[in-house]
């Protein structure tokens, strides 16, 4: 009985493994989030932004293509991509013609993550285009550190800031970068929306900062665990912001993708599937 019950049990541990290598991988799923604020709706109006992270390419196959058709069939106002564009060490080249791919009204926008920085002087072509090491590109836009206006309907206004990975988890450069956010008075003129591959910043920024910041990293966890086990299994991460929409209540917004892509070392979800999140800014 004690061999049936240990076989059994084994069956059940591989079959949910193999479900987590082979299948849930592949159910990318759209996921719809309402933020109802009016400040942001006064500011940018009713917006439909499109958030990915953590894609992890290493080749643009069928999966790749299904994910380009899905993003550009929303006819997002804007594509925000939070990062760890492709797997450690990967080249650039079939990064860059996945994210030349996407289209938003008002444009495509990227932050590096910590993977992208794995690639050595590769990481440059994400920013500047191949045939001329000087020339930034313009489409996808990638932010590092800096801070872009974008002018869209009806006359209204948007501060859109890109932080760069090494410096959104380090506490000491972000606070030289969110001082200059400041002593340049973006926060007077209306709310911020930032983009930036960590989130750990977010808790530290006063409860009424008006802004709404998008990142990743998290993966969701990949598995999913029971929340008192995450201190514990996510250390180095922001367990209490593992993935989803958090509020102060006051105006400071904070979403958490989950990601489209896995780890090199543990290609497994479970209970966490990849993700391309849809954001709709309404009145309150």
């Amino acid at each position: 009985m004690k061999k049936i019950v240990a076989l059994l049990s084994l069956t059940a541990l591989l079959a949910i493994f193999l479900y987590g290598w082979l299948i849930e991988p592949q159910r990318v799923t759209v996921k719809y989030v309402r933020i109802s604020d009016s400040n942001l709706y006064n500011a940018w109006g009713g917006l439909r932004i499109v958030h990915i992270s953590d894609i992890h390419l290493t080749r643009l196959g069928s999966r790749e293509e299904r994910i380009i058709r899905i993003i550009n069939g929303l006819e997002p106002d804007l594509v925000c991509v939070t990062g760890d564009l492709g797997q450690w060490g990967a080249t650039t080249t079939q990064v860059i013609r996945f994210l030349n791919s996407l289209k938003g009204k008002y444009g495509v926008f990227v932050v590096l993550g910590d993977s992208d920085m794995s690639s050595g002087p590769q990481r440059c072509f994400y920013c500047h285009e191949n045939n001329n090491i000087h020339r930034l590109r313009k489409r996808p836009n990638f932010l590092r550190d800096q801070c872009i206006l974008i002018n869209l309907e009806e006359g209204r206004r948007m501060n859109l800031c890109g932080i760069d990975p090494s410096t959104g988890d380090d506490e000491e450069g972000m606070d030289h970068f969110w001082k200059e956010v400041s002593e340049k008075g973006l926060l007077k003129k209306g709310p911020i929306l930032v983009i930036s591959h960590f989130s750990r910043y977010w808790s530290k920024l006063p409860e009424n900062t008006r802004l709404l910041w998008l990142s990743g990293n998290t993966h969701g966890g990949q598995v999913l665990i029971p929340e008192w086990l995450r201190p514990y299994l996510f250390s180095g991460k922001d367990w209490r912001h593992l993935s989803g929409l958090f509020g102060s209540g006051k105006g400071k917004w904070l979403y958490v993708n989950q990601g489209l892509g896995t780890t090199e070392g543990f290609p497994v979800r479970i209970g966490v599937p990849p993700e391309i999140t849809v954001i709709h800014i309404t009145k309150k």
